[in-house]
C-alpha cells in the first residue's frame, strides 16, 4: 500500500503538467509506404477499394495529408494518404486545422475492426438527415483519432459559439472520420475554445478522456459535483488516460480516491489526488480492498474485468461498479447488431441478478458528448484544477509508432501526435 503520505514525495505536482518521454518497447516493423495519387482518394498500397468521396463535400483546390486504412488489419494496414479538404456540409459543423491530436485505446482497437457493426449503423443513421439510409455504411477509408486541438478554418452558418481563427479543442464522434489528419470536420457542439494555459499538445490530450470520465461518473455512477464530497471511490487503472483525469476530477469534487495501478506509477498517481494507492500486481491488494469495503463507487478503467471487486462496494446504498470495457461492441462485431445486442443485455442482466441481491449494481459506461460538461472541464483546466498528463509526443510522420505504443499498453497518461514542425 502507498498511503496518503506518498503525496509528500511529489509536493506541488498537483499543479504541474506531467510529460513523460519513454522509448518504445519495440521497433515498429510495418513499413508505411506513401503514394500521393489523385486528390480525393485515401491512398494505401494494399487498398482494394477505391472510395471516391462525394465531390460536393470537398474543396477541389486544396488537399491534406491523412492517415487511413482500407482494411481491419491493424497498424500494419495504415498508410499516409492525400485527400481533399472537407467543406462544411452541415450548419452545425466546423472545419479545424489540426495542430495536435491524441491516440486512445479505442483508436488502435478500431483499426482491428472493433465496433465496426455499431459504428457502421451510426453512420447510416447520420445520413438520414440527407434523406438516405443504409443499414451498415461502408467503413473505408477509415481515419481514427477522437480528440484534437487546432484553429477554426470554417464554420457552418448555424454556429454561433465559434469563429474562424479561434484556437479550439474538441472531440470527433466515433461515426465520423477521425482527427489523424491535417484537417478535421466536427460538430460545433463537441468543440470549444481551448484554455490559453495549454499548448496544442496538452489540449489534444484531454477532451475524449474527459467526457468519457464525466459520463462514467455522473451518468453511470450517479456521482456529481454536488453529491460527491465525502464519497469513497476505488479507481482501477489509475495511471492511464482515463485514470489520471478521473483522479483529478474526483479529488476536486472532494472525493476520497483509492487507486490501483503499477508500482512504478505510485508517485504520479499520488500527485493527482489519490489518498491510498495499491499495486495491481500484489496478490494481497484485492483481499485488502475487499476487507476494507465501504466504497460508494468502483470505476474500472483498467481494460480488464474483475468482478471480485464488487464485494468492496457498500451494500444497499446505491453503490455501483462501473466499467469502461463493456462487451457490447465486441458482441455486435462477433454476432451482428441484433444478436449482439441481445447477448449484451443478457450478460448485464445476469451480472446484476447476482449483485442486486446484495444491494450493489453493475453498470457500463461510454463516451457521451456533453457541451455543458465540456465547458465546465475547460474552466477547471484553465484554473489548473486539472492538468494534462502526457506520456510521449510523436510527430505526424510517426503516427504508426504512436499506435504501436498505445496498443502495447501500460503508458502513463496520454500519447499525443503533433502536426507542428
Amino acid at each position: 500500500m502507498h498511503g496518503s503520505s506518498a503525496r509528500g514525495l511529489v509536493a506541488g505536482a498537483r499543479l504541474a503538467k506531467f510529460n513523460f518521454s519513454v522509448p518504445l518497447a519495440s521497433t515498429l516493423k510495418a513499413q508505411c509506404k506513401i503514394k500521393l495519387l489523385h486528390p480525393g482518394q485515401g491512398i494505401h498500397t494494399t487498398a482494394k477499394i477505391n472510395s471516391e468521396p462525394e465531390p460536393e463535400m470537398y474543396d477541389v483546390k486544396r488537399g491534406m495529408k491523412i492517415w487511413q486504412t482500407y482494411g481491419y488489419g491493424g497498424i500494419e494496414e495504415v498508410g499516409l494518404g492525400f485527400a481533399r479538404i472537407p467543406h462544411v456540409p452541415r450548419p452545425g459543423d466546423v472545419l479545424v486545422k489540426v495542430l495536435a491530436s491524441s491516440v486512445n485505446p479505442i483508436d488502435t482497437a478500431m483499426l482491428n475492426g472493433y465496433g465496426s457493426q455499431v459504428i457502421g449503423l451510426m453512420r447510416g443513421l447520420a445520413k438520414m438527415e440527407t434523406g438516405t439510409f443504409t443499414w451498415n455504411e461502408p467503413s473505408f477509408p477509415l481515419t481514427v483519432g477522437r480528440d484534437f486541438s487546432g484553429i477554426v478554418e470554417k464554420v457552418g452558418h448555424g454556429v454561433n459559439n465559434l469563429k474562424v481563427g479561434d484556437v479550439v479543442w474538441g472531440v470527433v464522434s466515433p461515426q465520423r472520420q477521425g482527427a489523424h489528419a491535417e484537417y478535421v470536420l466536427a460538430a460545433a457542439s463537441n468543440v470549444c475554445t481551448m484554455p490559453d494555459t495549454l499548448t496544442p499538445e496538452e489540449g489534444a490530450s484531454i477532451p475524449y478522456v474527459a467526457l468519457t470520465t464525466w459520463s462514467a461518473l455522473t451518468v453511470s455512477g450517479l456521482l456529481t459535483p454536488f453529491t460527491a464530497r465525502g464519497c469513497r471511490v476505488l479507481l482501477l487503472g489509475a495511471s492511464g488516460g482515463i485514470g489520471t483525469f478521473a483522479s483529478q476530477l474526483m479529488s476536486s469534487w472532494g472525493v476520497e480516491v483509492v487507486s490501483v495501478c503499477s508500482k512504478d506509477n505510485f508517485d504520479l498517481v499520488a500527485g493527482l489526488g489519490s489518498s491510498q494507492i495499491y499495486d495491481y500486481q500484489d496478490p494481497s491488494t484485492k483481499e485488502i480492498l475487499i476487507s476494507q469495503g465501504n466504497f460508494d463507487l468502483i470505476l474500472n478503467a483498467s481494460g480488464t474485468e474483475d468482478m471480485d471487486y464488487l464485494q468492496a462496494l457498500k451494500s444497499w446504498t446505491g453503490a455501483s461498479f462501473v466499467t469502461l470495457s463493456p462487451p457490447l461492441l465486441r458482441n455486435t462485431d462477433k454476432m451482428g447488431i441484433v444478436r449482439g445486442m441481445m447477448q449484451s443485455v443478457c450478460q448485464v442482466v445476469n451480472k446484476n441478478a447476482l449483485t442486486l441481491s446484495e444491494g450493489r449494481a453493475y453498470k457500463w459506461a461510454f463516451y457521451m458528448p456533453n457541451p455543458l460538461a465540456f465547458k465546465e472541464i475547460s474552466s477547471m483546466v484553465a484554473k489548473s484544477q486539472i492538468v494534462p498528463v502526457i506520456n510521449r509526443v510523436y510527430s505526424f510522420s510517426e503516427t504508426p509508432e504512436a499506435y504501436l505504443a498505445v496498443s502495447e499498453g501500460h503508458g502513463k497518461g496520454k500519447t499525443v501526435i503533433t502536426l507542428e514542425e
